[in-house]
This record gives C-alpha cells, structure tokens and sequence, in this order.
C-alpha cells in the first residue's frame, strides 16, 4: 500500500489554445501545448458524482439508486498575477461570451524517482469565472476561478521517465555519446531544452553523430511501454534522425538509418522500433522503422513530414507482444507494425542525430516520456 502524500508540488497547466470537442483520450491531451497557471494556491474538490435518486417502499424502507452524474466544477484559487502566461489564459477563456474548452492538466506529487513524472489528470474545461479579490491591507491580493468540468476526468499513472530539460537539470539518467568530429556536440541542456548536436564531416554517424540514450532498458514481458517526445530541429535539409526505443546503451549508434538508395533502410540494432526521418530517402517523409532479432519490418512512410523550426510531438505505443502503433500529434500515422520487436529484450529510449551535408544539424528536444504498464 502507498504511503499517503501531501498536496504541496501540485502543479495545474491550461493548454496554450482552446481544444476541439472531439480530443477525450490521453494521447490527445498530451500531445497539446501547456502553460503552467502560477501561484495556485488552492484546488478544490472535483471527480464524478451521482444524484441520488430515492425511492420508499410503502413498507418503510428507502432504496438509493444513482441518476444523473457531474464531474463538477473544480475551484482554482491562486495569488493574482496577470504576468503569468498560465493566469492570463485563464482570465481571457473566463471573459469570453463563447462555449470554447480548453484543456486542463493536474500533476500530481507521485513521480516514482527523481527522473519519473507524477500521476497525471486532464479534463476539458469551461471556464467560467476569474474573479480577484482585495482584502486588508495585511492580505495577498487573490483570484479566483471556477472551471466546469465537461467530460470525464483521464487519470494517467506516473512515468519512469519524464524529462522537461530545465536550465540546471541533470542528464544523470541518460547515457551521453557524441562522434569524433570536431563539431559534433554532446547532447547538453540550454534555454530550457535538450539540445543534440552533429557534426559536419559528412562522412558517417560514428564521426558525425550524437545522442542520448537512458540509462535504464524496459522489456515488454513487464507491460506495455509508452514513448512520447515533443521536439523541433532548427536549420535546413541535410539531417538524419531516429527517435524511439533501441537495444543498448553503451555505444554512439543510429539504430536505423537510410541505405541512400530509394525508401530502403539499413539497421544496425539488433532490436529497436522508431520514427526515422532521414534526407537520403528518395521521400523526406518521416518513416515507420522496426527491427526484429536482427530481422527488419517492412518500414513505412507516415505521410508527416518534419517541417524546420516547427515543434511536433511524436509519440509510439507498443504493446505487450510487439505490436507497434505510432502517432504525430496525437493522431496515429501507418498501421499498427506488429511484432516490431522482441519482448525478451531490453529496449532503451534514445534520441540520435547527424548530418547528410556538410554544415552541423541540431534536435532541440523540450521533453522525452516514458511510462510502462
């Protein structure tokens, strides 16, 4: 039994722009862009609940049975201040005559480690007040505002690994290579983001690449695994990346790169499954890449392509017995890729880049994700 835990941490996010009435799933809310609201002070009681709907008996005794459900208002209490990004969303979607949601997010203080992330709630909600309040002259000057929760509350378990890349952070839990080119950079963290450099000798991934890879492998037999990663690439053509789940953690390697002949591939891992994006493809798609106990699956072109200095989020599903499902945005792209790889072994997540000319190209990464189960 876990231990009880306090509320102090919580964190409440809006997303960044309104949302449409048909996003209701995990991946969905995920995929959106988040403001932090600051200085929250207070988050009142929310969750389902039902009407009760009695009915007597003539023989005296009262059945309770349950009729209609609401989700119900969630109160936000915070200390004003309109400079926050997070506030001023809200203050804005409170004051607008319209019936736009926008969504919501709770994080919790349950991360399971220091490189996990905590227990995650989002709902749509419909603000409908954002009212300050004054008081003595010993009194913090305070806002209040109550959200209606239309649709259900998603509760999502905490993650082995969550990584924001905030100046000052540790990339304690990665394993960090980089090529021997001059220019080629060790994955570092600056601005708030993860920053994955190449090199420019234009000659192979093992003079010009750099990369990350976690420290800690998950197999399939323990449960299903999630990797989800929101990142751009500033700069122009000429790059090669690959980012997903592969087969080892001690060694600079793309795990699956283009054979520079048509849509072929070639695979270096043993076992990993990813999205490739890769310029030496005959289609700059990103592609749909799996290999199997040194057996490759067929790749597959998603159709998305990586646009300059435009952050996406990509994200993969696989299930207990291989099967690969893979999203942009939250909307899946491809078919499912079944066995995409072995479930004995263990998969690490990583981030690999290099270059395909002769100028240096960068992943700036603003957050990787990892849950299992």
């Amino acid at each position: 039994m876990a231990e009880p835990r306090g509320a102090m941490g919580t964190k409440v996010y809006i997303s960044s722009t309104t949302i449409a009435d048909t996003v209701d799933t995990e991946r969905e809310f995920s995929a959106l862009t988040w403001d932090e609201i600051g200085y929250v002070s207070n988050i009142s009681q929310h969750g389902i609940a039902f009407q009760d709907v009695p009915f007597t008996v003539i023989g005296g005794r009262v059945y309770h049975l349950k009729g209609q459900y609401d989700y119900g208002p969630v109160e936000l209490q915070m200390a004003l201040d309109l400079s926050d990004a997070g506030q001023l969303l809200l203050k804005t979607a409170a004051e607008s005559v319209g019936q736009d949601h926008y969504g919501f997010r709770i994080n919790k203080t349950d991360a399971p480690s220091s490189y996990g992330g905590p227990t995650q709630v989002y709902f749509r909600g419909l603000a409908q007040s954002f009212v300050s309040q004054m008081g003595d002259a010993n009194t913090v000057i305070m806002a209040n505002s109550r959200v209606a929760i239309n649709g259900e509350e998603i509760d999502v378990d905490p993650a082995e690994l969550s990584s924001r890349f905030y100046d000052g952070d540790s990339l304690g839990g990665y394993n960090l290579f980089v090529g021997s080119d001059a220019q080629a950079v060790q994955p570092t963290i600056s601005s708030n983001r993860l920053l994955i450099v190449s090199g420019d000798a234009n000659t192979s991934f093992a003079v010009d690449g750099s990369q990350l890879i976690g420290a800690t492998g998950y197999t399939l037999s323990a449960g299903a695994l999630i990797f989800e990663v929101s990142m751009q690439y500033p700069g122009s053509a000429n790059i090669q990346y690959f980012v997903g789940f592969t087969d080892q953690t001690s060694a600079l390697e793309m795990p699956i790169e283009s054979a520079a002949s048509g849509n072929t591939i070639i695979t270096t891992a043993t076992d990993a499954v990813g999205f490739m994006f890769d310029t030496s493809m005959a289609t700059d798609n990103r592609w749909l890449v799996g290999v199997n106990n040194n057996v490759d699956e067929t790749a597959q072109d998603s159709g998305t392509v990586s646009l300059i200095n435009t952050e996406f989020v990509l994200r993969i599903e696989i299930d207990v017995s291989g099967n690969a499902s893979f999203y942009v945005a939250g909307a899946q792209v491809g078919t499912t890729m079944t066995t995409a790889c072995r479930t004995s072994v263990s998969l690490y997540p990583t981030i690999a880049v290099g270059t395909r000319g002769t100028a240096t190209r960068t992943l700036s990464v603003s957050r990787l994700y990892v849950r299992q189960g």
